[in-house]
């Protein structure tokens, strides 16, 4: 290649490269606190939901084989995305290095709130049974309904029996307290406990200081009280601020390893760089290129409150 300024857009691609790749890279600390980010090598991954063993019986000398109930089938699709600047050969023509380092970074910064905005995006949406996110997918769970929803069948077979993870109640000790035993009474399609175990709060930033007050390990006393009641929750939870989420009252209780197991991200194409020199315009062209699926196989990793 002769090395000259028509050739500017190979020239600037190295390092415009390095600015996309290198943010890119680094950790998404919310996206990968909530999700299990797996990589997906299909146009869409399918999760078979499977219904419990019940009890392990005495051994009599024989073992005892049993079956599962087939629960709800989830496909989570991968999407396509892609967005891409444009730099006019005057600006290298220039030494405008600084200006079209700026150029760069924007599309870095787009590439980044796109991922965020996604992720962020189950929980917003958590509250609601029909309708499509902006891909196009349908916000609504394999078993019809929101991911927090009051009418959560137990199976297919079994759907004329539900439960609930959604609610109506504010922040405040008495109601984490309920909300935390609802989900530790939540059952399987067999009657038995799941054993969940909620350790995590997730709020809006408009939330913060009331969770801060209920859960910070120095909160030993139950806030407001006279008495200096014992705190319960004071360290026992990890609290999650999002200030991505949009409803500054709603909430949200998990247990976190459920939710490692059933709220999936994937990836099929993490985000690509390109460059191309326009013949007519002269203008250098760069793009970024990726494809992933968001969704959940279960909703029984966590409990949403939306009071009005």
């Amino acid at each position: 290649m002769v090395m000259q300024a028509a050739n500017f857009g190979s020239l600037l691609e190295p390092g415009l490269r390095e600015i996309f790749e290198t943010a890119l890279s680094r950790p998404r600390p919310m996206l990968e606190a909530l999700y299990r980010v797996i990589e997906s090598d299909s146009a869409e991954e399918k999760y078979q939901g499977l219904g419990s063993l019940g009890l392990v019986p005495p051994h009599t000398g024989t073992i005892k084989y049993d079956t599962f109930d087939a629960g709800y089938e989830v496909g989570v699709r991968n999407y396509a995305l892609s967005k891409g600047i444009q730099i006019e050969r005057e600006l290298f023509d220039d030494a405008k290095y600084g200006i079209i380092r700026d150029r760069a970074q924007s599309l870095v910064d787009a590439f980044n709130k796109t991922i965020e905005h996604d992720a962020v995006q189950t929980f917003i949406n958590a509250f609601t049974d029909s309708g499509t996110n902006r891909m196009g997918g349908p916000i609504a769970g394999a078993d019809a309904v929101g991911l927090c929803s009051t009418v959560h069948p137990y199976s297919p077979r079994a759907s004329g029996t539900t439960q609930s993870n959604e609610g109506t109640l504010a922040l405040n000790l008495a109601n984490l307290d309920t909300t935390r035993q609802n989900m530790m009474n939540w059952t399987d399609d067999r009657g038995d406990l799941l054993g969940v175990v909620p350790d995590t709060l997730l709020v809006p930033t408009e939330l913060e200081r009331t969770a801060t007050h209920i859960l910070a390990e120095r909160s030993i006393w139950e806030p407001g009280s006279a008495q200096f009641d014992t705190n319960m929750f004071a360290g026992r939870m990890k609290l999650l601020v999002w200030n991505r989420l949009t409803d500054a009252n709603a909430w949200f209780v998990i247990d976190s390893t459920l939710m490692k197991r059933f709220l999936i991200w994937q990836w099929r194409i993490r985000p690509e760089f390109k460059n191309e020199t326009g013949f007519d315009s002269y203008n250098a062209k760069y793009a970024g290129y990726m494809r992933y699926g968001v969704g959940w196989s279960h909703w029984a990793w966590l409990y949403g409150q939306n009071p009005s």
